[in-house]
């Protein structure tokens, strides 16, 4: 599990789940040089998260193609307990750090699209019983199960040239009291909201 515990191999991952491709072909979705993707695409195949599936002899070096061994990702699955191994709880830690990394990474680049349909964000805080919060927790994993079973996330899906990629990223966490609010996050919304203001168009004071 900690081989994913890096932004850039999640999506390596989700490319590779929507079909077999190579290193050279996810790069360039990527939009970065095949020579920074090797290394991962190993790590990646080392932790048996990537397979082969076929190869190619092409101008005296071998094209491999790969593709996920899962489709999806959800910690823990519904059902599924917490392991108490501090290793397990350290991967899992290192990657949810990594989904919300790069979730928050492409919810900024998505504000700033000139055009297109915009992003969804929202926070709602749920107050209720133990029982009352057990059932929130099956709706919100009920509501991935769906989107999987749409549009065929649990096998590999057929990706037409037109296609747009979305990332659902959900999370329902409590809220433990007495755990501040870091000043880093803090400081990170002042920034955001500093620059929104400077990109905003200024009035002049001067009539015609």
């Amino acid at each position: 599990m900690r081989a994913l515990a890096h932004p850039l191999r999640l999506r390596i991952m989700e490319l590779f789940a929507e079909q077999p491709r190579t290193t050279k072909e996810v790069a360039s979705l990527l939009g970065v040089p095949a020579t920074r993707l090797y290394h991962h695409v190993a790590a990646l195949e080392r932790a048996r998260l990537l397979r082969i599936t076929e190869t190619r002899q092409k101008r005296g070096t071998i094209e491999r193609w790969y593709e996920a061994t899962a489709r999806t990702m959800q910690m823990p699955a519904p059902g599924q307990k917490r392991g108490r191994q501090p290793q397990a709880s350290a991967a899992r830690r290192a990657i949810a750090l990594s989904i919300v990394e790069q979730s928050r990474q492409e919810l900024v680049a998505a504000m700033h699209r000139p055009r297109g349909h915009r992003p969804i964000l929202g926070r709602l805080v749920v107050v209720g019983s133990a029982a009352e919060i057990d059932r929130v927790r099956r709706r919100v994993s009920q509501v991935l199960a769906d989107v999987q079973r749409e549009f065929g996330t649990t096998s590999a899906p057929k990706v037409r040239p037109d296609d747009e990629r979305w990332a659902l990223t959900m999370t329902f966490t409590p809220i433990l009291q007495g755990v501040p609010v870091k000043e880093d996050a803090v400081n990170a919304a002042k920034r955001a909201r500093a620059a929104e203001h400077s990109r905003a168009p200024r009035l002049s004071g001067r009539r015609s």
